[in-house]
């Protein structure tokens, strides 16, 4: 207890900052909601008078996103990644999230050398011949710098910038504590969970700022991708690298966003679009890991037409069922079957239980719209688009590994469109659906199955008379417990604790008069001011019980 006070004071003064900015952008109504406003009252009369809190051309989602980039890098990441959350949030809230930049400034130039020394704990000339003192790639976590090994190999340094976990983890504690107070003041919000959401986001942000998970995941991919000469992982150096800076290849290829397209022939650029839409299709549905920010300013490509993936801080993780789950999925698209679809997306669905019916009259007029629409016509970022509004409108959340997926789909079809407007990343996508779809259904496969399925089976026969004589030993002890878990449960509680403690008082403050009162009919014992000393101090113990009394239900009924 003692410790979660002395973190909570030291975190005040951000949290007097955040508040502040909120107000200064005319969120105020937000932070009343949310019983901030009494707490920090002192903000708001000079706030008040803001021009930007004042200007009525500014709409919600603007005023978040102007607050989230000045209050920096951990909102920054935030509202990037709630840019994902289109089954939340609607298109004016996704544009305003995804228009969010990162105005941070290099790392000093003069203190490179003494940073990359500190992080590797020696001498900088012990492991580099040079490092180049202007960064080739700057972001709010980390910046990059070409370097050259004693060896004489070229290699790219990613170091992170100095003290930004304390920023970071001062940050989360507050975005934890306000979350939980989103979702106990703002009962509209419940469905969304939005403790679980920045629990998911803290998840996220220490894989991204943690170098040594990044160089995992390029190991990783390294190796799924070994000898396919088309597709090319930045090679490691695990020597040099810790959680604070990462060594490797250095890639001299043209970046993506780099490249002048008016110079390559079509056929060459619908190539390059097909080869990166496979790799990637091939992560998600094959491998069931994927690179989840596969945007220009990641992709390296050769005149060869070598594809070379940079920047893995970002990876998601599919388990066996969930990429079953979407190659049903987009299996049952490709075949418009409504009935698939829809029950997709109810065991997708998180919380309450979908309105059956609503669901399938949803998913049955998206269906209709492209009734007469070619597959090679249809647009996979509008089908992701489509179904994400279709579980907005019914209330429902996706999981977290979905949301990082469709952001992925999204990201790459904006990609290889670039590459060439014809391509469609949905007729790309049927080939390797199909086989994926045979392959599920093939004798090997089924074989398989049955094999596992039928030694789970024995393994549970075998354990059940063990299972059987421990229930019994529990049943003879009464030891058998039963766990209810009601929804609110904690508030109900809180409620009736604080309302018995009222009682308490109340039985209290009146026995306290009742007694005083006797205490005074007899004239006997000290005096104070003339009266009986016991019966006047029971009469002013009971004065501030009853002061106390009535400005718990004042404050309670205000709130």
């Amino acid at each position: 207890m003692l410790k979660q006070t002395v973190v909570a004071m030291r975190d005040l003064p951000r949290m007097k900052e955040i508040i502040g900015i909120l107000m200064r952008y005319g969120l105020g109504d937000f932070i009343q909601r949310l019983k901030l406003s009494n707490a920090f009252s002192f903000l708001n009369k000079d706030d008040a008078q803001d021009n930007i809190a004042n200007n009525p051309y500014l709409s919600v989602p603007q005023r978040f996103r102007m607050a989230f980039e000045e209050l920096g890098p951990t909102f920054i990441k935030f509202g990037q990644i709630l840019s994902t959350r289109v089954d939340i949030f609607g298109p004016e809230w996704i544009e305003e999230f995804q228009r969010l930049q990162n105005n941070v400034r290099p790392i000093a130039q003069t203190d490179i050398s003494a940073l990359i020394s500190a992080y590797l704990e020696r001498p900088v000339n012990e492991v580099f011949r040079s490092i180049e003192p202007t960064p080739i790639g700057s972001a709010s976590i980390a910046q990059v710098h070409k370097a050259v090994l004693l060896d004489g190999t070229v290699v790219a340094v990613k170091i992170k910038r100095p003290n930004i976990d304390k920023t970071i983890q001062a940050d989360l504690r507050i975005m934890k504590h306000l979350a939980q107070l989103i979702e106990y003041e703002i009962t509209e919000s419940r469905r969304y969970h939005p403790v679980e959401m920045v629990h998911y986001f803290a998840k996220s942000l220490a894989r991204e700022t943690d170098l040594t998970m990044e160089l995992r995941n390029m190991e990783r991919f390294a190796r799924a991708y070994e000898g396919q000469h088309h597709v090319h992982i930045p090679a490691v150096y695990p020597e040099y690298s810790n959680r604070k800076i990462l060594v490797q290849e250095y890639i001299g290829d043209t970046l993506l966003k780099n490249l002048n397209l008016s110079q390559y022939k079509h056929e060459w650029l619908s190539r390059r679009a097909s080869d990166l839409a496979q790799l990637i299709l091939d992560m998600i549905l094959k491998h069931g890991y994927f690179h989840a920010d596969p945007h220009p300013g990641n992709i390296f490509l050769s005149e060869e037409g070598r594809i070379t993936l940079i920047d893995f801080g970002l990876a998601g993780f599919l388990g066996n069922n969930r990429r079953r789950e979407i190659i049903t999925l987009i299996n049952a698209i490709m075949d418009r079957d409504q009935f698939t679809i829809q029950h997709v997306l109810s065991d997708w669905a998180q919380g309450e239980l979908p309105d059956e019916d609503r669901l399938g009259n949803d998913v049955m007029e998206m269906l209709m719209n492209y009734e007469f629409t070619a597959l090679k016509d249809v647009s996979l970022s509008a089908i992701v688009n489509d179904i994400t509004s279709i579980i907005r409108e019914n209330n429902l959340t996706l999981p977290g590994d979905l949301v990082m997926l469709f952001r992925t789909l999204i990201t790459l079809e904006g990609v290889v469109k670039q590459l060439d407007g014809d391509f469609q990343l949905m007729e790309s996508t049927k080939p390797l659906v199909e086989g994926l779809v045979k392959q599920h259904f093939s004798t090997d496969h089924m074989t398989r199955k049955v094999k596992t399925h039928t030694y789970s089976l024995l393994q549970l026969l075998d354990d059940m008379p063990h299972t059987l004589v421990r229930l019994n030993r529990k049943l003879k002890a009464g030891q058998i417990q039963v766990n209810v878990d009601l929804e609110r449960l904690d508030l109900f509680g809180y409620q009736i604790d604080k309302s018995t403690n009222r009682l308490t008082v109340g039985i209290i403050t009146a026995s306290l008069i009742i007694g005083s009162s006797i205490v005074m009919s007899v004239d006997a014992g000290p005096k104070i001011f003339g009266l009986p000393f016991f019966g006047f101090v029971g009469y002013v113990i009971a004065f501030f019980n009853s002061v106390w009394m009535l400005w718990s239900l004042w404050r309670a009924g205000k709130h």
